[in-house]
């Protein structure tokens, strides 16, 4: 997945230390050596990607937030029959149609391109002794590739993939497929959905998100995560149930956004729309708290004789979770809208995975005060999760986690580096620190979602200029 293009122009500084990765050895034998392998290495990055401009900044990280419920946020677990004291059974069956009358209701809800964020708050659902029902029933114009997913005290569901809302434009005419990136269009008098029912252990809090991949494909990893909890889908009570649905069940209409960007999202809400139903269905509640994560991927290149710019030496995810609670308001119509949302003191905890780690040499990575050592865990010459011969990459791969116990990690100033340790007592100790605008880096920060290369692939030109 590559990071946005960014211009490299103007001139190039003195790079700061480093380390080495597979057979790359005895780089510290004289200062001067070190010195010479600065200008080299420097000299080859402008060659590879183009001269630097004095003002670029490496860290591409968006810092965005991801939302959960306190109760579900560390249980998070694919379902597999019984897991704790949550239980789900069910899936896909039968389908279920739309008519007009509903879809013309979603049209006038939320009105493509009108900012309908005012008409919700950040909400969840509680699990109800009886099965409920989701339905997408409307698909809007979006080129985004989404996956419907719920969360149920901690188990994660996938319910629905894109790419199998069917729709009709007369009666008993023909069912036609809705493409990946159309909408249901404006003459469609009828629209066909699958059916997932769920039955799940009573009382257990439930939220939905959307994963979504910017590419449209699906390949890679998500690009967000967008929830119930964070004000990215509305429930709507204010749209007619469809006939299908059983006239003694109750019915929840939720509209999703896809772009959480606030420079570019129209949050419009009608980028995909489901329905949840059952006798009843699960009641909507507004949220009192929330677990709010950001984080960055550190990926980090050495001071090799092959200047492979690989940067996957080093890769490391680095998270600060704490607690908001929400405010609510009541507004001109006498109904109870999101007010704010504000930190709760004292919640705030930070933490580093490892995912990956190469060169020959040991090494201690530093962030904040927290201090972590290669060689504490591992054998030191052993390239773990880089790709080395080819060997695939686990993007979701732990090699190790940490707490950074005074949090002490700043994500503004990016305190972070790396010390490398020589062979022998000639061979000396360097530090890598976070680049200082203008210089060529060796260390980038980027999102979480970001994937590193294998083992001696050069990054994609177009993570660092645009032609």
């Amino acid at each position: 997945m590559k990071l946005r293009n960014l211009l490299v122009l103007g001139s190039v500084a003195i790079m700061g230390a480093a380390f080495t990765s597979c057979s790359k050895e005895n780089l510290f034998d004289n200062e001067a050596a070190l010195e010479q392998q600065k200008v080299e290495y420097e000299a080859s990055f402008v060659k590879k990607f183009g001269a630097i401009d004095p003002n670029q900044s490496w860290d591409f990280s968006s810092m965005r937030a991801t939302y959960s419920l306190p109760s579900t946020s560390n249980a998070a677990r694919t379902r597999e029959g019984e897991v704790g004291e949550v239980t789900l059974t069910g899936g896909q069956n039968d389908s279920l149609t739309i008519e007009k009358t509903v879809i013309d209701g979603i049209r006038t809800e939320l009105t493509a391109g009108r900012n309908n964020k005012v008409k919700g708050s950040p909400f969840f659902m509680v699990s109800q002794e009886n099965s409920f029902t989701i339905v997408p029933i409307f698909q809007g114009q979006a080129s985004y590739y989404w996956e419907l997913y719920m969360n149920i005290g901690g188990v994660e569901q996938l319910i629905w993939q894109k790419g199998d809302i069917e729709y009709r434009t007369k009666a008993n005419g023909t069912w036609k497929k809705l493409g990946m990136s159309a909408k249901v269009p404006d003459n469609a008098v009828e629209v066909r959905s699958p059916k997932f029912t769920y039955t799940a252990t009573k009382d257990v809090p439930m939220y939905f998100f959307l994963k979504v991949w910017t590419n449209g494909t699906g390949d890679g990893i998500a690009n967000y995560r967008l929830t119930s909890l964070d004000q990215m889908m509305l429930a709507m009570d204010c749209i007619d149930k469809p006939a299908g649905v059983p006239a003694d069940n109750t019915a929840t209409i939720i509209g999703c956004e896809d772009n959480p960007a606030q420079k570019t999202s129209d949050n419009d809400y009608e980028d995909l729309v489901f329905m949840m139903y059952g006798k009843p269905a699960p009641p909507v509640n507004h949220v009192d708290e929330v677990e709010v994560s950001q984080g960055k991927r550190y990926m980090m290149e050495d001071l090799g004789a092959d200047y492979d710019f690989d940067f996957n030496d080093v890769v490391v995810d680095v998270t600060n979770t704490y607690m908001k609670k929400v405010y609510y308001k009541y507004n001109e119509n006498n109904a109870l809208v999101f007010d704010r949302e504000e930190e709760i003191a004292g919640t705030r905890k930070q933490e580093a995975i490892v995912r990956a780690a190469g060169g020959t040499l040991n090494f201690t990575l530093t962030i904040g005060t927290k201090s972590w050592t290669k060689g504490d865990k591992f054998t030191i010459t052993d390239m773990l999760n880089t790709g080395v011969n080819n060997s695939e990459l686990n993007f979701n791969g732990v090699l190790d986690r940490f707490t950074i116990d005074d949090n002490s990690w700043n994500p503004d100033a990016n305190n972070i580096s790396v010390t490398v340790q020589g062979r022998g007592p000639n061979q000396g100790v360097k530090t890598i620190t976070f680049p200082r605008k203008g210089s060529a880096p060796m260390i980038i920060a980027v999102d979480p979602t970001n994937e590193w290369m294998k083992e001696r692939v050069c990054v994609d030109k177009a993570w660092f200029t645009t032609e």
